[in-house]
């Protein structure tokens, strides 16, 4: 399970379920959002968003939210 799935279930209470669903479906919204020679960059981060076949190893949404965080700064 990723971290962001744990942050929804433990801050919005979702069930585990509910919550990998609105990980997929913010990993495939920013999928659309970014341009197209981006997009095989921004996949391999959140780990199989909208059209990878694969999540690699370690990444994930998670790890994107964190790495963007420790880029401007924020602590949490």
């Amino acid at each position: 399970m990723s971290e962001v799935t744990d942050l929804l279930q433990q801050k919005a209470g979702l069930s585990p379920d509910q919550a990998q669903l609105v990980e997929q479906l913010v990993a495939q919204h920013l999928m659309t959002r970014v341009p197209s020679e981006f997009q095989g960059i921004l996949g391999s981060f959140i780990g199989g968003g909208a059209g990878a076949s694969s999540a690699p190893a370690g990444g994930g949404l998670g790890s994107l939210l964190s790495e963007a965080s420790s880029l401007f700064g924020s602590k949490g």
